[in-house]
């Protein structure tokens, strides 16, 4: 029977679960990549070269999806029947606080206050290494709050978009 290719931990051959091993996913990846290599279809027909490629694609896919953490705790939450829209209901004091920090961010950036971008950029990505433990600690638990994570994970899109704007001020 061969792994599901809309799944990417079967595709990978590892178990379903938020803590994965860098290495280990690594050298599945690299195993399974050996199999679907381009050049041990080199020679063989046209629809079997497509196949391989197409293979290889998506389990390229799975392992860009699975050696993230953000993405892989998303797929997991998927999974479980708890999706991320784009129109989620978000508290707030989040929202404003987000607006402030944008709001520091553009005037810093306007200014050419570096220093300062850096530091606005320091600061949030301590926030998202926050998040990111909770969200570990989060599907470590026993009985995991699902909720909980999504709300870290939908926090995390937020301080995600924020860095790039920060690489893009230091970028400038």
């Amino acid at each position: 029977m061969s792994p599901s290719t809309s799944d990417p931990f079967g595709l990978l051959g590892l178990p379903p679960r938020f803590d994965v091993d860098p290495a280990t996913l690594e050298r599945a990846f690299f195993e399974r990549s050996k199999e679907v290599h381009a050049d041990k279809f080199a020679t063989a027909p046209a629809a079997e070269r497509v196949a391989a490629l197409s293979r290889s694609r998506a389990l390229n896919d799975a392992y860009q999806l699975l050696r993230r953490e953000a993405s892989r705790a998303e797929y997991l939450l998927a999974r479980a029947g708890v999706t991320i829209g784009a129109n989620e209901r978000v508290d707030p004091s989040l929202l404003m606080e987000f607006l402030e920090e944008r709001e520091r961010l553009s005037e810093a950036r306007v200014a050419g206050r570096l220093a300062e971008v850096e530091e606005l950029q320091t600061k949030m990505r301590a926030r998202r290494a926050e998040a990111m433990a909770r969200v570990r600690a989060d599907f470590a638990a026993e009985a995991p709050k699902l909720d909980d994570i999504k709300q870290q994970l939908i926090l995390l899109r937020y301080v995600d978009r924020y860095l790039d704007e920060c690489d893009a001020a230091l970028d400038d």
